[in-house]
């Protein structure tokens, strides 16, 4: 019988993190890699391993891309040992090679010589789900893949994810990309308004459990050895394929996938995280001081007395000079004046929050100082960003906005609706920033003055 420590992990973390600028730039010009995104207090890659350990798999093979990519990954993981676990890399020969994800998993397998189901995942996502009902499952149905499925609706899904039809044992028989509310109608038939909404979607989560020999006897097939002279991506080429040329190819579904991939689904996922709704990662989460509540504060931060009234935060909390929670993580050496109001956030170390600022659902990185008065709602600040704000003149900051690393907002700026601040900029007082619009440099400010 197969167990969750047969299983190696293959992460794909080659991706340059574009789609989710400003949240994935250091600097102007130099882009994070996804896997290396703060979240919650940890690397996103360190998370997603973190929760895959938890289920049983110690060994894990990381594709990597590029000299900068490789190193971030480096420098965050080395090879396993700090975090318990066995890592090896896809040399770098292979860079020039590879073209697409599952390109790059097939000739990573062929240089590790990997001979074990392989659990094939993205580093910009983390899940909730449990290894070895999946592994059974894979194993009993003889499948050559077995797909991480989420159970969405109908309206949930239209236009936005692919589809996944099935049959007996969850079967894959074909994959629709992204159909419309009438496509889906049309194509499941069913004249019930409320039994339709109903209906349980397979989406594709992006986690793939793979048989290795199924996996070399289709990279022998002709067609596939063209596709990959082109391109062979997972989602778009070899499961399809498989599923056309009769491969079992099987769904398997999972409680919960949360993509980081932008600035929304950030926010969301993490609110999600915060409210205790990813079983996986509540038992990583770090000091819970109200189980009920959702709130997590680390001892240096529970136990700081702040500059305004020499009070530890556990004083004003237990006094009611401030609200914390529900739903809130706040990291090492964080200093919370009398006033603040903080529910569904988290804040990463040595952010500092002075009197009557309001913060809600929304992610303050490391260094963080918010003014009084100042309002964060629904928003990702980034590391040593300097939100200034005054009773008289308050800043607010709401619904998407990211800002980057280092970037100065001044007193009663109004910043919402899916603005980006790229790093270290200084947004003035009197700007006006129409929605969506994406700031990158000094000019793009001068002109809306």
């Amino acid at each position: 019988m197969a167990r969750a420590s047969d299983v190696v992990g293959i992460g794909l973390a080659g991706g340059q993190g574009v789609r989710a600028r400003p949240l994935t730039l250091k600097a102007p010009g130099y882009l994070r890699s996804k896997a290396a995104m703060a979240f919650l207090g940890r690397r996103l890659i360190r998370w997603v391993v973190m929760i895959l350990a938890n289920e049983g798999i110690e060994d894990y093979f990381i594709v990597a891309h590029g000299k900068e990519n490789r190193y971030q990954i480096k420098v965050l993981l080395r090879y396993g040992a700090n975090l318990g676990v066995n890592v090896r890399y896809s040399p770098v020969k292979h860079d020039a090679l590879n073209r697409g994800s599952a390109d790059s998993t097939l000739r990573l397998m062929e240089h590790w010589s990997i001979d074990r189901p392989m659990l094939v995942f993205p580093t910009d996502s983390i899940i909730d789900f449990e290894l070895a009902p999946m592994l059974e499952a894979h194993v009993a149905t003889g499948a050559a893949a077995t797909i991480a499925a989420m159970t969405r609706g109908p309206a949930e899904v239209a236009e936005k994810y692919g589809v996944m039809l099935s049959g007996p044992e969850r079967r894959i028989l074909e994959f629709v990309e992204k159909p419309t509310l009438a496509e889906l109608r049309q194509h499941f038939e069913v004249p019930d308004a409320e039994a339709f909404d109903r209906l349980p979607l397979l989406t594709n989560a992006g986690f793939y459990m793979l048989d290795p020999d199924a996996m070399r006897k289709a990279m022998a097939d002709p067609q596939v050895a063209e596709m990959r002279g082109r391109r062979l991506d997972f989602g778009k080429d070899l499961l399809p394929w498989l599923v056309e040329n009769g491969y079992p190819v099987h769904a398997h579904p999972v409680r919960r996938i949360g993509d980081l991939g932008n600035v929304e689904d950030y926010v969301e996922t993490g609110v999600e995280v915060l409210r205790g709704d990813f079983g996986s990662m509540l038992p990583l989460m770090g000091s819970l001081i109200d189980e009920r509540a959702h709130v997590w504060i680390d001892p240096e931060s529970l136990h700081l007395r702040d500059e305004w009234s020499g009070k530890t935060l556990e004083e004003k909390m237990r006094e009611g000079l401030v609200t914390i929670g529900p739903s809130v993580r706040i990291g090492k050496y964080c200093e919370i004046a009398p006033g603040a109001v903080i529910s569904d956030a988290n804040l990463d170390d040595d952010v500092e929050v002075r009197g009557e600022a309001h913060i809600s659902r929304s992610f303050l990185r490391d260094g963080t100082v918010v003014g009084p008065g100042a309002t964060i709602r629904d928003s990702v600040i980034g590391s040593m960003s300097e939100i200034r704000s005054d009773p008289a003149a308050p800043t607010v900051i709401e619904d998407f906005v990211a800002l980057g690393d280092e970037v100065v907002v001044a007193p009663g700026v109004r910043l919402a609706d899916h603005v980006n601040v790229y790093p270290r900029l200084k947004v003035p007082a009197g700007i006006t920033v129409p929605p969506g619009r994406t700031l990158t440099n000094a000019e793009d400010i001068l002109g809306l003055l």
